[in-house]
């Protein structure tokens, strides 16, 4: 068998085409892993090796000294972990790896990746849009709170509401806020007190707790409530450093049910103070305003309209006159130029007239069919003829022609 030189590959490079090769696979770029941990061995320099197995294969991996401080807890054989990372080769040594970037307990990890999948359904449905968040009344009607009735959270926010407004209508809808039915009643709450209408702002709180204790507030379910609320929604879901699901969701998040309390109401007694400088504001302006209106109705009363207005009006009344005067005489002037106009079209309409020829001498003849007749031919002797004047009318027969009239 003949073989080509060019085909021929010394073994470093064949080990950086794979290396190539795997590192272009996105699907091996960013991946979990869930197995156990085995053969663990922790480096003087830091590093982390060991390999992760299931009971049909195993793989080995490596944790950098750059990725290993951030971990809360020593890895150790036996450990069921979900373990992030991505697949590549060690050239010197031709070995596929896993470099393992993040690794969390299997418990945990899982219901992590669940939470994850959660946010990123949600996200893609646009819960999270910060354009869509509500801005809180300045004054709401009253407070409508979904908690726990015998928990801390709704100690502190009836102490902070009573203590910055005393007479703040606060209503607890009281719910379960852990347990298999908790999502469904905190849910029914926020949508309940959303339907009254004594109420501007909602709260949802619980104190503290681990992962699993703020579990309900990481469920769709409760999401969806906030989401579709049509009152602005408060999240005082543990403390500050927990974040849920539902904070995301909420118009605002307060860091504790106490921090709630201050976002959701202002200060009465300084909203009082505010209220008493603009009403010494406006009555200020209302004292300024007063008088410079009477110095301004003194000054028109010295002016000469009002002390005198029949003197004000005679100018006026003497202007009108010359007005009237100077009416009277363009009208007249107007009606004569226009009669000497009729007369004159009245002349030569009358000059024109067949009336006016009659009256100098002329007259008309008609045949017996009324027809005029201005020429003898139209006529036969002894036909009867009329003949019209000025004043009257000849009936009269044709005895005699003189002249064709052709």
């Amino acid at each position: 068998m003949k073989m080509g030189a060019e085909r021929i590959l010394k073994v470093s490079d064949l080990a950086v085409l794979l290396q190539k090769t795997l590192d272009d696979r996105p699907e091996l770029s960013d991946l979990w892993v869930r197995g156990e941990i085995s053969n663990f061995k922790k480096h003087t320099a830091g590093h982390l090796y060991f390999s992760i197995k299931d009971e049909k294969a195993a793989i080995r991996a490596v944790m950098f000294k750059s990725r290993a401080w951030s971990l809360s807890f020593l890895p150790r054989d036996g450990m069921d972990c979900l373990v992030r990372g991505y697949i590549s080769l060690y050239p010197r040594e031709v070995m596929i790896q896993l470099y393992v970037e993040e690794i969390i307990p299997a418990g945990i990890g899982l219901q992590r990746l669940a939470l994850e999948e959660i946010k990123k359904r949600l996200q893609e449905r646009g819960f999270f849009a910060p354009e869509r968040k509500r801005t809180l009344p300045y004054l709401p009607k009253g407070l409508g709170v979904v908690t726990s009735p015998t928990g801390a959270a709704i100690r502190d926010i009836h102490h902070v509401v009573r203590r910055r407004y005393p007479g703040m209508p606060i209503i607890i809808y009281p719910a379960l806020v852990q347990g298999d039915k908790a999502a469904q009643e905190v849910a029914d709450g926020i949508r309940i007190l959303g339907s009254r209408e004594d109420i501007d702002v909602i709260i949802v709180a619980r104190g503290g707790g681990s992962v699993e204790d703020l579990s309900v507030f990481n469920t769709e379910t409760v999401a969806e409530a906030v989401f579709y609320s049509p009152k602005p929604v408060i999240s005082a879901v543990g403390h500050e450093i927990d974040y849920t699901i539902t904070d995301l969701v909420a118009d605002v998040r307060a860091a504790t049910p106490t921090a709630a309390g201050e976002l959701a109401v202002p200060v009465k007694d300084e909203l009082c103070r505010t209220l008493d400088r603009y009403g010494e504001k406006l009555r200020q302006s209302l004292q300024s305003r007063l008088e410079r209106e009477r110095m301004r109705l003194g000054y028109l009363a010295g002016a000469g309209v009002l002390s005198n207005p029949a003197r004000w009006l005679r100018n006026y009344q003497e202007e009108l006159a010359k007005l009237e005067v100077l009416l009277f005489d363009l009208s007249d002037g107007c009606m004569r130029n226009k009669r000497h106009q009729l007369q004159v079209l009245s002349g030569k309409l009358q000059s024109l007239s067949p009336l006016d020829t009659l009256a100098r001498g002329f007259s008309i003849c008609q045949d017996k069919n009324g027809r005029v007749v201005y020429k003898s031919s139209q006529v036969d002797l002894n036909d009867a003829v009329s003949i019209r004047l000025f004043a009257g009318r000849l009936e009269c027969v044709v005895t005699n022609k003189e002249g064709s009239g052709e």
